[in-house]
Parts: C-alpha cells; sequence; structure tokens
C-alpha cells in the first residue's frame, strides 16, 4: 500500500510540474453586462396604415406622406408599431413625438392632434393642444406623452396611433390641408423613447497563437439587425481594432467576436477593451470590459478558430467585378470574376468546411451541398480550414447545373446572374469555375476570387446586354461597396452596333483592328438602377476595318473630285471642306458613334464637293512676266483672253467655253 501510495505522489507532482512549466494560452476577465433604459427615438417608416418602428436612423429612405384635408370628425393618419423583443422596465417620463408638416392651400390651419401609445397592455394618450395650435406653411408637429412607470416583455406591441380631432383653415383655398410626412432622411419623424434597447455582454477572449478573440453578446428584440444596422467597434488600450468582427446569429440576438492581432514582442498582461454600439446619431451605447491575458504557445493555429454558427453575411462586405468579354458575331466569351472580402467571405470560408453538417439552420443555403458531403473526406471535415475537396464539391456544384449556379449567385451571394453573365444561366455553354481563397485557407476576412468563364450563343441583329445593375433587391445590405470594371472587345468584321445606356457612363472607341466598349466605375451608388447594352447590325460593312476602309477610299474619291473640277478655279475652299469633313469622320469613328453616321458624314463629303468647287473664285493668269502681246476675244463666247506668248502661231484654250484659238 505505501509502494502505491508513494508512485502515486511522484506521478502527481510530476503532472504538476508539467502543467506550470508547459506554455498556456489562457485569458481571464470579468464578464461585463450592459445596459439599462436608454433615451432613444424609434423613427417612422412605411405607409400609414401598416407602418413599423425602428431605432436605426440607415433604415430611413424613401419618404411617405398622408394628406388630410377638411375634418368633421377624428380621423387617422397613420399607425406604426413594432414588436418588442426583449424584457425590462420603463420609468416615469415624457414621450416627445415630433412629424413634419407642410400646410397647403391656405394661410395656416388650427389644429388638433392626439398621439395614442400603446406598451403591450397600457394604453396613454397625448395632445398638441396647447402647444402649437396655430401652424403656418413647414414645420414640425409635436406631441407630448406622459408615460407611467411599467414593464415591457417580450413580444409586447410597441405601437403608436396619430388622430386629428380637428383643422381650422384661415383663408383656405380650394384643396387646403395638412400634408404630413416621414420616412426619409430629409422628412424624418419619431418619437423620443425611454425602454430598455439592447443588453450587451462582453465575455471572456480566447486565444489563439497571437490572435485574440473577444466575444460580445448583442441581445435585443431586433436580432442581427442590431449590428448590421448599427455603427460600433471595439478599442484595446485606446487602438482601434479594424480588423472586420464575425457577427453569427444566436438564440438572443447576434454575437459579434473581434479579433486582435497581439503586437509582437508582447507577453500578455492586462488589457481593457472598450465597445461601442450607435445604432442613430446621438446614442452611443458604451461598455467596458478588463481582459488579463497569458499569451502562450499553442500550436501556431493563428487563423484557424471558427464560429460555432453560420456567421452572417451582413456585416459589411466591399465586392469588385470585373467583366471581360470578346464579341465574335455569332457568339460571345465572357469571363466574370468576382472578388470580395469581409462578411462575406467569412461567410463562405465557414460554409464551406461546414458542407454537409447536419446543425446548420433550415435557411441556410449551404444544406444545398449536403448531397457532396460523401465527397468530403472526413478528415477534411470540418478542420477549421477550406481543403480541395471543399472547394471542388462547390466548383461542381456551380458547374453541374446552370440552376444551381443562378441558386448560389441570387440566394448565396444576392447577385444578379444574368445581369452579369449577360444571358440567363440556362443558355450559357460551356461553363468554367475557378474559386481563388487568397493569401489563406483558414477563418479570416480576406479577400476571395470567384472567376466564371463561360459563352454563349446569340442571334443576328439581337440586342445584347453587356451589364446592368446586379445587387438583389433584399432588406438587408449585404454589400457595403461596389466597383466595376468590364471591357467588350469586337473583330476586325463584326461590328457591336449601336451602344445605349442607361444611369452609368462608358467609352466606345474603334481602332481599325478593333472595337471596345469600357466601363469603369471604382465606387458605385448601391441605390444606382443602370444598364448597357449593345445592338450588332450583322452588316460586314459597318464593321471597323471595312468601315475604315470605305471612309479613306471615299475621302479620296472626294480630293480627286475637288482636283478635277478646280482646274480653273481656286482649290483651297474645297480641299479644306474635304479635310474638314475627313476629321470629323475620324473623330467620330474613333469616339464609337453609328457607323452608319460615319459613313454618311463620308458620303456628305463627296457631294459637297461639288457646290463648293462652282462657288470657288475663278484663277486670273498674271501678266507680270513682261511676255505676250495684250488680249483678245474668244469668237465663240466673247470672253477676253490674255496672250502671254510672243511665239507664232499659238494655240490658246479658252477657259469659259473650251474653244481652241489659233494666232498668226
Amino acid at each position: 500500500m505505501g509502494d502505491v501510495r508513494g508512485r502515486f505522489a511522484i506521478l502527481l507532482c510530476m503532472t504538476l510540474m508539467a502543467t506550470v512549466m508547459s506554455p498556456i494560452s489562457q485569458v481571464a476577465g470579468q464578464q461585463s453586462n450592459c445596459c439599462n433604459s436608454e433615451d432613444f427615438d424609434l423613427f417612422l417608416l412605411g405607409e400609414a396604415d401598416i407602418g413599423t418602428l425602428t431605432p436605426f436612423d440607415s433604415d430611413l429612405d424613401e419618404v411617405e406622406s398622408v394628406l388630410v384635408t377638411q375634418v368633421f370628425q377624428p380621423i387617422e393618419v397613420g399607425k406604426w408599431g413594432v414588436v418588442w423583443g426583449s424584457e425590462g422596465s420603463h420609468p416615469d417620463s415624457t414621450w416627445e413625438f415630433t412629424i413634419p408638416y407642410e400646410v397647403q392651400g391656405a394661410v395656416g390651419v388650427n389644429i388638433n392632434a392626439t398621439l395614442e401609445v400603446r406598451i403591450g397592455g397600457s394604453f396613454y394618450q397625448g395632445s398638441s393642444e396647447g402647444l402649437n395650435p396655430y401652424i403656418t406653411g413647414e414645420g414640425d408637429l409635436q406631441i407630448p406623452v406622459g408615460v407611467e412607470s411599467g414593464d415591457v416583455n417580450d413580444g409586447d406591441l410597441v405601437e403608436i396611433t396619430l388622430n386629428v380631432q380637428l383643422l381650422g383653415f384661415n383663408q383656405p383655398g380650394d384643396n387646403a390641408g395638412v400634408n404630413f410626412l416621414w420616412g426619409s432622411e430629409d422628412k424624418k419623424s419619431s418619437i423620443s423613447v425611454r425602454m430598455p434597447l439592447v443588453d450587451i455582454q462582453m465575455r471572456d477572449a480566447s486565444v489563439s497563437g497571437t490572435l485574440v478573440y473577444f466575444p460580445i453578446l448583442l441581445s435585443s428584440g431586433f436580432d442581427d439587425r442590431m449590428w448590421s444596422a448599427s455603427m460600433g467597434g471595439i478599442t484595446v488600450q485606446n487602438s482601434e481594432v479594424n480588423e472586420k468582427p464575425v457577427a453569427t446569429l444566436v438564440e438572443n440576438g447576434v454575437e459579434v467576436t473581434f479579433v486582435w492581432n497581439i503586437p509582437e514582442g508582447t507577453e500578455g498582461g492586462t488589457y481593457r477593451v472598450d465597445f461601442h454600439l450607435e445604432p442613430q446619431d446621438g446614442l452611443r451605447i458604451e461598455a467596458n470590459m478588463t481582459h488579463t491575458i497569458t499569451v502562450g504557445d499553442d500550436g501556431g493555429g493563428g487563423g484557424t478558430w471558427y464560429p460555432a454558427n453560420e456567421p452572417l453575411r451582413t456585416g459589411g462586405t466591399d465586392l469588385s467585378v470585373k467583366i471581360s468579354a470578346e464579341w465574335k458575331g455569332d457568339s460571345t466569351e465572357r469571363d466574370v470574376t468576382l472578388e470580395f472580402e469581409g462578411a462575406m467571405s467569412q461567410w463562405m470560408r465557414w460554409g464551406l468546411d461546414n458542407i454537409g453538417n447536419s446543425s446548420l439552420e433550415s435557411s441556410s443555403w449551404w444544406r444545398n451541398l449536403k448531397s457532396y458531403s460523401s465527397s468530403i473526406p472526413q478528415s477534411d471535415y470540418n478542420n477549421g480550414m477550406v481543403d480541395d475537396s471543399e472547394l471542388l464539391a462547390l466548383t461542381g456544384y456551380l458547374t453541374g447545373s446552370t440552376s444551381d449556379m443562378r441558386s448560389f449567385l441570387s440566394n448565396g451571394m444576392f447577385i444578379e446572374a444574368e445581369s452579369i453573365l449577360g444571358v440567363d444561366p440556362i443558355d450559357l455553354g460551356p461553363t468554367e469555375v475557378n474559386i481563388d481563397m487568397g493569401g489563406t485557407r483558414g477563418f479570416s476576412s480576406d479577400s476571395i476570387s470567384i472567376s466564371i468563364s463561360t459563352s454563349y450563343l446569340v442571334s443576328e441583329g439581337q440586342r445584347q446586354l453587356l451589364v446592368e445593375d446586379f445587387v438583389r433587391p433584399s432588406l438587408e445590405e449585404y454589400w457595403t461597396a461596389i466597383g466595376i470594371s468590364v471591357e467588350l472587345k469586337g473583330s476586325m468584321l463584326q461590328d457591336v452596333g449601336v451602344v445605349s445606356s442607361e444611369g452609368i457612363e462608358y467609352s466606345h472607341r474603334r481602332w481599325i483592328v478593333q472595337e471596345t466598349i469600357s466601363i469603369n466605375e471604382g465606387e458605385l451608388d448601391l441605390d444606382l438602377d443602370f444598364r448597357v447594352e449593345f445592338t450588332p447590325t450583322g452588316n460586314p460593312m459597318f464593321s471597323v476595318l471595312v468601315g475604315s476602309g470605305i471612309m479613306v477610299l471615299a475621302l479620296c474619291a472626294a480630293i480627286g473630285m475637288g482636283l478635277n473640277a478646280t482646274r480653273r478655279r481656286s482649290r483651297f475652299p474645297t480641299m479644306v471642306t474635304v479635310a474638314t469633313m475627313g476629321l470629323m469622320s475620324f473623330a467620330i469613328y474613333f469616339l464609337g458613334l453609328p457607323m452608319q453616321m460615319v459613313l454618311g458624314l463620308v458620303l456628305f463629303s463627296i457631294l459637297l464637293v461639288f457646290p463648293i468647287s462652282l462657288l470657288s473664285p475663278k484663277i486670273e493668269r498674271s501678266e507680270a512676266n513682261g511676255k505676250g502681246g495684250g488680249r483678245v476675244n474668244c469668237p465663240s463666247c466673247g470672253s477676253s483672253i490674255t496672250v502671254d506668248s510672243d511665239v507664232r502661231p499659238l494655240r490658246l484654250t479658252c477657259f469659259e467655253c473650251d474653244s481652241v484659238i489659233r494666232i498668226e
């Protein structure tokens, strides 16, 4: 028994020594929770009968309005509400309601308006009477509402209703009324409230190599919108962390994980992390937590950390689209490259490593690749890296069916496939897809590049789509910045035809052996509607090579006819006209105007030679050489002809009638 106890004691001591001496990676910190009730605004959005309330001023978009004319009985202007998703208490306070108005068809209006506020099963009411009963022109109608202290529960309806009890017009016209407006940045209507908006929990950090992960849980009734529709970030020891965080949906809200790269040479210590969230202008919610970080060697796993849940795609992503197309006359070859980073890159890296994950949400797009999970070795599954087998599974899915490619672009990346490919994916020919994960296969927000090479047949004279606005409309904002570069090349013997554009500038150039259309926009307006098309004629005469040849030959013909028509007249006006028209023809040829216009201008220059030649002044021969014997009259037309030689007999030609005169 003594030997057993001795061996056990020795083993225990060795275990403790190994634990103390081995490198460790740990973080200790006190969890920080925030926040109590905050004063903030709820903005009015949407149509009056189905309006909503939101705490995010980034949701303000289109202005809505309701015109109220004569009021014989109380009339409801509008009703706006939101289902509250968090629990807490609200204090005894006064909520201020503000809505812009415009008085039309009258000098002024006496108004009595009331606002009803509902919080769950509690109702409160306020009136404008006594504050601004007489309004003129434009301004803001304000209504205070006294709200008693109480509780708000998860699922309670918070709703406001605006009613007009009385309108009394001063010197009204035919269309007298009051127009109430809301919903846009310029016409902002809101009610200031004091309620629990969001609960912030700063959790213990974790270390992976030289990276520290700071998870922060935002619990509210607005799910991921609390992060994606707000501005926010963290600082570590007053130094801002610029790396884009990873946002994932959790049961009680959204978890935002910030990644901090430990400065070189740092051995650890105590670090203060400050977090701030700004759902709207003037509202800054802050929380902080102090972490004690001990940095050790965990096997060099920097960048191998993966979130447990699928990252959100709405955390901010920059997108660059490059399109290179070649027009062949009866077909088009097109290469499309999508390059992006940020939240969309995180979502794609996580999804590739979770192909076949049975715990994916039913709404997850990555469930579409479940049938490909059998092609991925068990060692590659969910190993924190994007492996070749997983990339092969996605490329096989995209090239296996055109509907699958449409699904990935439309439902996965929220990009309209036809807008960047030029045709419906079902009309595509052989297609090749390549995916470049950039400098790392681990989980990060680094750039990813997806290249699609394809071709499709076209009919002669058919209008062709080059590119159009391709961001799929949605309630969420998946792309924060977009750049686009497009180039179409035509052949020498096939014309691109007439180019039409809406909403975006393009460049159309001809180079004798090639025709190009190019678009370069470094930063597109996300709400911009644009479209660029071209319509080939299929007529070789309008191609860049044949057209330029016709243009040169026609100008040479114009010069020849001009020289012949001005043998006895000044050639300066005719040659200047031909040269000017030639330069104009080459200019509009180079600038890509329709070839019909170019050839029409050349033909016009030929026709213009004749009247210009006839109007050119005649040339009188000089007698300053001192030779000759004066002048003689033509016996046929009577014109005076200068005799410039003493040689006899002498033959002269009349410039007017071309008669030949012999002088003995």
